[in-house]
């Protein structure tokens, strides 16, 4: 029989933490003196990533990009005491993996991924977790995805990425997977869902 595979994204789709997010995002700019409007900001990192918002802003104000990362990262790692549960989180882990689902992680987050699982009660779902500290490149790149699938001979046909932004279509297209998604509307090869009680229903009725 083959097996289903659930990669997931984490900021935003796992749990809750755009609050964090936004905390530090403001930081940044008032460290280094940049104009913020909140409004433009906080839409351009749901639709696009913060890693494309660091980008624009190393080429608007010359601005070393990998400087700016590491503020943010750093700072994102001392806000991780304020990331919950996504709403049905635990509840969609635990009931998917009761009928055979195999659970990974791929995030651009940092190496305090796997603390922040083990706080929230969720760690032990997961085979892998793969975050910025093993060196992949970035989303929508799928040498992330890449290494899973011939790591553990996923079948493709059968592998999900699950995410809420753009970026995690993309990537899922890239890696030649099939992608489930909270925000981005329904495709070729993404399904929206409302939220994440909407996988327990999507696997007892076949659609996957």
């Amino acid at each position: 029989m083959i097996q289903t595979t659930f990669i997931w994204d984490f900021d935003g789709t796992l749990v809750e933490s755009y609050e964090a997010i936004r905390q530090v995002l403001v930081l940044l700019y008032k460290t280094y003196d940049l104009p913020l409007d909140e409004d433009f900001v906080f839409d351009f990192i749901i639709k696009e990533s913060v890693g494309s918002l660091l980008r624009r802003l190393a080429a608007e104000h010359d601005l070393p990009f990998e400087e700016l990362l590491r503020f943010f990262n750093r700072e994102q790692e001392a806000h991780d005491d304020m990331i919950n549960l996504m709403p049905y989180a635990k509840e969609a882990l635990q009931l998917t993996k009761e009928k055979g689902v195999q659970h990974f992680i791929y995030t651009h987050k940092g190496a305090t991924t796997g603390a922040v699982l083990a706080r929230l009660g969720i760690d032990q779902f997961f085979t892998e977790v793969i975050t910025s500290a093993n060196g992949f490149a970035r989303k929508p790149h799928p040498e992330g995805v890449d290494y899973l699938v011939t790591k553990y001979g996923l079948d493709k046909l059968q592998t999900y990425y699950i995410g809420d932004r753009r970026l995690d279509v993309e990537v899922a297209e890239n890696a030649g997977i099939q992608s489930i998604n909270l925000h981005q509307p329904d495709s070729a090869i993404n399904r929206k869902i409302d939220d994440l009680s909407d996988l327990v229903d999507l696997l007892a009725d076949g659609t996957l």
